[in-house]
């Protein structure tokens, strides 16, 4: 079974950035390898912008890779799986821009807002390049309303939110009137058997679980299970795995005190002494002084890097 508390976790990618009451919305800027060497393939019910500021990278959408670059910027809409990897021997600096259609409209007395803005975008009606098209007119509405709400979010002045959300309004309005309206399409039948497998990794990364079992959840044999996963996302289903674990164990060092043994075993590791040296690789310190930097506030290098990485995991599911 998943761990107490990470589906909610892992829902917002980081609960404090993006949770906050009323306002479901924030952007933080990372950069690859400094921070992580990539954002595993993941999907959520937010929006979510990808607006590259230096250096080149692949942005993959649905597993299908786009090369980006320093102005890029990529549409990510609900439920869309998607991936952020550097360019070799690159550096790539981008903002993460998220935040939940709720926020606009279409709660339970706005029918209209959730019949014709929230389930187009869904649905996948809407077809944006991806990037958009630089010095289209998409592009530049877009633009003009991203950078407008980061300015507004530097100042924090009183009313700053209003400011936000008229812009991601505008961010819609130039998506719906410049997008190429289409019919919903059906994803790649590969697309659905991937997301089988995420969902089972996401679903009972506790248990033990083989390349059998995802195998047998996609429909694959063993051996084509094993080359697609590599071909879609980049990494082996065992690394995948591995990576998923080391999230939802450095979720629990932050959020519970059990041990750090028991930790390791709710999230599917059964030697301690792997866990351990699997996580001084992912996070760059030990669980123990992870837990510590956590807990007392401290801002070395090593923790702000954590907190980083942290921000940017993004292994979640659609619900």
């Amino acid at each position: 079974m998943a761990a107490d508390g990470f589906d909610e976790y892992s829902q917002y990618q980081e609960t404090r950035l993006h949770e906050q009451p009323g306002f479901p919305y924030d952007t933080y800027l990372c950069t690859i390898p400094l921070d992580f060497e990539r954002v595993a393939p993941h999907w959520h019910e937010q929006m979510e912008v990808i607006y590259v500021k230096r250096g080149s990278g692949v942005v993959s959408v649905d597993f299908e890779s786009h090369p980006v670059q320093a102005g890029s910027i990529v549409v990510v809409t609900p439920g869309q799986i998607h991936a952020i990897d550097g360019a070799r021997g690159q550096r790539m600096e981008y903002e993460n821009i998220i935040f939940s259609l709720s926020m606009l409209g279409g709660g339970p007395n706005d029918a209209w807002f959730a019949e014709n803005v929230v389930a187009p975008l869904r649905a996948g009606a809407i077809r944006l390049p991806c990037p958009l098209i630089e010095q289209s007119p998409l592009e530049a509405e877009a633009r003009a309303a991203l950078d407008a709400a980061d300015r507004a979010c530097e100042t924090c002045a009183p009313g700053y939110s209003l400011v936000v959300k008229s812009e991601l309004l505008l961010l819609l309005r130039a998506i719906y009137l410049h997008g190429g309206a289409a019919s919903p399409r059906p994803r790649r039948a590969s697309t659905d058997r991937m997301r089988a497998v995420l969902e089972l990794v996401q679903e009972r990364y506790g248990e033990r679980l083989t390349v059998e079992d995802a195998a047998r959840v996609a429909g694959y044999s063993k051996a084509h299970l094993m080359r697609s996963f590599r071909h879609e996302t980049g990494q082996s289903f065992v690394s995948y795995l591995t990576e998923y674990r080391l999230t939802a164990a450095s979720h629990l060092l932050r959020r519970s005190e059990e041990p750090v043994s028991a930790i390791a075993a709710r999230c599917g590791f059964e030697s301690l002494s792997y866990f351990i040296r699997r996580f001084k690789g992912r996070f760059g310190i030990s669980p123990g002084a992870y837990r510590r930097h956590g807990a007392d506030g401290r801002d070395t290098g090593d923790a702000a890097k954590v907190d980083r990485s942290l921000s940017s995991i993004s292994i979640t599911s659609m619900r």
